[in-house]
């Protein structure tokens, strides 16, 4: 069986489509959630996942979009410098995304060609770090706590939310692993690539791809323009999809 893992697609359907083409043909897509914020485009990247049949958990970013709407928050800072890309996304998606988003299971159980898996976006729900199993008793208590599949000798989990891909092995049938995010890297990585891995009959392929960073950053210019989002998230964006070398750099001269 041939699996592409995926996760942190963040609203970048550019970035997405850029790993559909270069994963090639696969029988089944997981996701380890955040499929919203900090992109342009989140009904396209949502109607992608529930379109494709993706095997999806919740991200932070997916629950933390559907608590800004229910709060009435977007109405009170449209127009404002507190905007956000958050709220963007909240005025992009339609009530059946956000019903969708809402059904996301926190941990899913999947086992395939003999290993198990368990995909969840992170380790740490509360408060909502980057701790990731250190140990066989990290990764022994997390499994019991959230497994709910047929039980293997070989076992794997699946995290995303750290953005950085990475296999960790615990013994030589505990591991885990994380696919790094579609989308954008770390504040500490100038790696402007989409990541992704392929499970093919249980090994585990790396790859990355470039993709058109151009459309996002054409959507942070606008706002740019007009003066009406939060100067870190334009710093972010600049970050992200231009030139820019860090995430704080000033941003560039608004044209008059």
């Amino acid at each position: 069986m041939r699996l592409l893992v995926i996760s942190d697609l963040h609203a970048n359907l550019h970035a997405l489509e850029a790993v559909i083409r270069d994963a090639g043909s696969v029988d089944e897509i997981w996701c380890a959630g955040d499929l919203v914020d900090y992109g342009t485009d989140p009904h396209e990247v949502i109607s992608f996942v529930r379109d494709h049949a993706v095997r999806c958990v919740s991200g932070n970013h997916d629950r933390h979009l559907l608590n800004i709407l229910r709060s009435g928050e977007v109405e009170v800072l449209r127009g404002t410098s507190q905007w956000k890309w958050v709220h963007d996304n909240c005025e992009r998606i339609s009530p059946e995304d956000a019903a969708y988003l809402s059904t996301l299971p926190v941990h899913l159980s999947e086992v395939r060609d003999g290993i198990a898996y368990l995909i969840s976006h992170q380790m740490e729900e509360n408060p909502p770090g980057y701790g990731m199993p250190e140990s066989v008793l990290d990764f022994e208590t997390f499994w019991n706590a959230c497994y709910r599949g047929e039980d293997t000798a070989e076992k794997r989990m699946i995290f995303g939310h750290t953005h950085r891909r990475c296999v960790h092995m615990l013994d030589d049938h505990l591991l885990w692993m994380n696919p790094g995010s579609v989308s954008y890297r770390r504040p500490d990585d100038p790696d402007k690539t989409a990541h992704y891995l392929v499970i093919q009959d249980g090994r585990i392929q790396f790859h990355s791809t470039a993709y058109d960073r151009s459309h996002s950053l054409a959507r942070a210019m606008e706002y740019l323009r007009r003066g009406s989002m939060m100067e870190t998230e334009l710093q972010d964006a600049m970050f992200f999809f231009g030139n820019a070398r860090t995430s704080r750099d000033p941003l560039p001269m608004q044209e008059t």
